[in-house]
């Protein structure tokens, strides 16, 4: 049997090379022993799974090592001159390995669920932004329906005459009023709702911000009709009731500050605030009662007030109903009693409310009357555009009022029942 003889001219080299082995061809030792380790460094192949190193090995290669046979010297001193290449391979394949922390920041970001968004609970007014600002509207709306109540305890004229200018935008309940700045239910709406957000507020309820927006916007529409009343009052020459035109217009600017603020932050808060609503409540009351006190006291001592027992007559349609709404007390003791009527006109416009003004002064200088509009009487012959002078002299009966017209020898004078 003929073997091929080896290649001399282009010798194959390497681990992986492949030659041509038979059972007969003796082992080139001298190329072995020629063959350095840093040959093998050399030409230590490309990082490769430990799979793949498996597969890539030659069926030449393991025939070789299966004809090999007994242990040869310099086979072994090869195999441990490789044995450090095979640990640098295995170091490389480690430092090229990607770590579980790489791999996973290599991975793509799963993006985490957006929180959902914190559900607002509502907050207490005091601490509330727009809280200041809703407490003081409602705070000056209260006081404006209470303090008549309080300056007819007082006993002197200053105080009277303040009482009756508060009454032109007081609500018709407590005080016995017939407001004009804004009607008589807008008037007690306003004031009960600043009632109950002075109430919740000392309490401490946690309110919605659509809720204290609602709130904000009525008490901004209800005060705007009664800040307009300004116009009136300038016009007419009403001077004393600046004050009560003063106190409109703050608590309407300030309703409308707590509507810009409806909106509250993410933050919460603690407590009720009891002591914020106290502190704005009394700091307004004590605004109100200063204003009106120090008006009236002006007023008076310049002579140009515009009530029933003044010196000069009121001016336009505003200063009839600024004489009726001060003497609506009177009127409410008169109820159920038939009274003498001295006079009556109807007034279309403001030349006719300054004329009969001039008419029922003139009769209050005789004697005690007062001002009141057809609707307050309940006739059904007359409406709100009659003006009519009572003496608050209330009978038993219309017989009486008749005789008392003939003994005072008033002319024109009729009997006027006053409706409940």
């Amino acid at each position: 049997m003929t073997t091929a003889e080896p290649n001399a001219e282009a010798p194959k080299r390497g681990r992986h090379a492949k030659r041509d082995d038979t059972d007969d061809q003796p082992v080139d030792e001298s190329r072995d022993d020629e063959k350095s380790p840093d040959e093998d460094t050399a030409e230590e192949p490309r990082e490769k799974s430990p799979e793949a190193e498996a597969s890539d090995v030659s069926p030449d290669a393991e025939a070789r090592d299966g004809d090999s046979g007994g242990a040869d010297p310099h086979d072994d001193e090869s195999a441990a001159d490789e044995k450090p290449t095979d640990e640098k391979q295995a170091g490389a394949a480690r430092e090229h390995k990607p770590s579980a922390a790489t791999a996973v920041s290599a991975q793509p970001r799963e993006e985490q669920p957006a929180e959902p968004t914190r559900k607002r609970s509502g907050h207490a007014i005091a601490h509330h932004p727009a809280g200041p600002s809703l407490l003081t509207a409602a705070a000056l709306v209260i006081a404006l329906a209470l303090v008549p109540l309080l300056f007819d305890q007082l006993r002197f004229e200053v105080a009277s005459r303040a009482a009756d200018a508060a009454r032109s935008a007081a609500a018709p309940w407590p005080a016995v009023s017939e407001p004009w700045f804004w009607p008589g239910w807008v008037a007690t709406a306003a004031a009960i709702i600043g009632l109950v957000v002075l109430v919740v507020a000392a309490i401490g309820i946690r309110l919605p911000d659509v809720a204290v927006l609602v709130t904000a916007v009525v008490l901004a529409a209800a005060t705007a009709r009664a800040a307009w009343a300004t116009f009136g009052v300038l016009n007419a020459g009403l001077w004393e009731l600046i004050p009560v035109c003063i106190v409109c217009v703050i608590a309407f600017a300030a309703a409308v500050t707590a509507a810009f603020r409806w909106r509250s932050p993410d933050k919460d808060d603690s407590g009720t605030g009891a002591g914020e609503v106290a502190g704005v409540t009394i700091g307004a009351w004590l605004l109100v009662v200063l204003l009106l006190l120090g008006g009236s006291a002006i007023a008076s001592s310049a002579e140009t007030h515009a009530f029933g027992n003044v010196t000069s007559p009121p001016q336009d349609l505003a200063g009839l109903l600024s004489v009726r709404a001060a003497d609506a007390p009177e009127l409410d003791d008169l109820r159920g009693s038939w009274v003498p009527q001295v006079a009556a006109a109807q007034v279309d416009d403001d030349a006719g409310a300054s004329a009969y003004a001039v008419v029922h002064h003139d009769w209050t200088t005789r004697f005690p009357t007062v001002l009141a509009r057809g609707d307050d009487v309940g006739a059904d012959d007359l409406d709100d555009t009659w003006w009519l002078s009572l003496v608050a002299q209330p009978v038993g009966s219309e017989a009486e009022a008749a005789a008392w017209c003939a003994t005072n020898s008033v002319p024109n004078c009729t009997p006027r029942l006053i409706g409940d």
